[in-house]
């Protein structure tokens, strides 16, 4: 069987001062981005091939000071464990031309890729079984039998032999049942998922995409991760056909932002995963950890320009300096341990 596997969604934020400054602007710093030279493709397992499996993986990765890949992290995937195994032996290999501030070389430390696995001639739709199972489960949550379907699609996810159209819909009927049982954690964690293997709306159409977009944001917000919330709603507004929805969101838009600015304490949940971890994106460079159940180890600091590892220490503050530019923290502990994250305001 051929199969192909293509390399998705690469993010690197960083800094760049204006070249030519007017006179009456001071010149801080000049920061050159490390930049790709060479992207190893992974290779495409042969058992997942042959079962007609795709999937993604998101990885978080370093650029050192000579160009080299250190220490990538699995954020999230499809759940195929060859995928991820494949995705951390290629991301290894990849070379960079380092980052440079002042002339002097660094680490660039906030990385992001999502490598897509897909066959070349795999199945477009959906499967046989795949469809028999997803019409069960779907019945019974039509039926009000929540019990059931939360059975159903649990049986469907302990197989996981999917291509990339089943992913997205079985992502968005656990979704719909989350939603049913109330547990909006869950739901957003399974859109996350749908967006995931669904960038270009190819499996499920531009406006249900939109859709989803927008029962994203709605519970990004309740979750007070304003941050993500904009990004969704940038998302938005790229849509075609968006009009009626951003009309809708423009308000709650705007009051993100402004509890971003004003708001002196942001208290985000957070609980550890089945994998060991948790990520989250800083919106500010003050922040602490309060009500902590169960074990939290240590916790990673993954700047633009810095990172750093630590100890958890609860209701004790960390003060990011600015130079490190934006950062994302990678909490490690015991599965479904569970706190509380505050970001603090600069002059709170």
């Amino acid at each position: 069987m051929k199969f192909s596997m293509i390399a998705l969604s690469f993010f690197s934020t960083f800094l760049i001062a204006e070249p030519e400054p007017s006179s009456n602007v001071e010149w801080v710093e000049s920061i050159i981005p490390a930049e790709p030279i060479e992207r190893v493709s992974p290779r495409f397992p042969t058992k997942a091939a042959r079962n007609g499996n795709e999937g993604w993986v998101k990885l978080s990765f370093v650029v050192d000071e000579n160009g080299a890949v250190v220490d990538p992290v699995i954020e999230d995937s499809s759940g195929i464990r060859g995928f991820e195994k494949a995705s951390l032996r290629a991301i290894k290999q990849w070379q960079y031309s380092p980052a440079i501030r002042n002339g002097e070389k660094i680490e660039q430390c906030r990385n992001s890729v999502q490598i897509d696995f897909k066959l070349d001639k795999g199945t477009k739709g959906g499967r046989k079984r795949f469809v028999r199972e997803y019409k069960n489960a779907d019945e019974a949550l039509r039926a009000d039998n929540i019990v059931l379907a939360e059975q159903l699609i649990t049986q469907m996810g302990e197989g996981k032999i999917w291509n990339s159209y089943e992913d997205a819909w079985f992502w968005m009927l656990k979704s719909e049942i989350a939603k049913a049982q109330g547990q909006e954690s869950s739901q957003l964690s399974s859109l996350k998922r749908v967006v995931s293997s669904n960038k270009s709306s190819t499996y499920v159409g531009d406006q249900y995409y939109i859709y989803l977009l927008h029962q994203k944001f709605i519970l990004e917000i309740k979750a007070s991760l304003f941050s993500d919330a904009l990004e969704t709603y940038a998302q938005i507004e790229q849509r075609p056909d968006n009009e009626k929805t951003v009309s809708v969101l423009e308000k709650y838009a705007t009051q993100a932002r402004q509890v971003l600015k004003n708001q002196d304490f942001i208290v985000v949940q957070g609980e550890v995963g089945s994998n060991g971890d948790w990520w989250h994106s800083l919106s500010r460079n003050r922040f602490m950890f309060s009500d902590i159940a169960g074990t939290l180890d240590t916790v990673e600091l993954r700047c633009d320009n810095k990172r750093e590892k630590y100890t958890v220490a609860e209701y004790t503050e960390w003060k990011i300096p600015k130079s490190w530019g934006r950062c994302k923290i990678m909490v490690v502990g015991d599965t479904q341990a569970n706190f509380n994250l505050v970001e603090i305001r600069q002059d709170a």
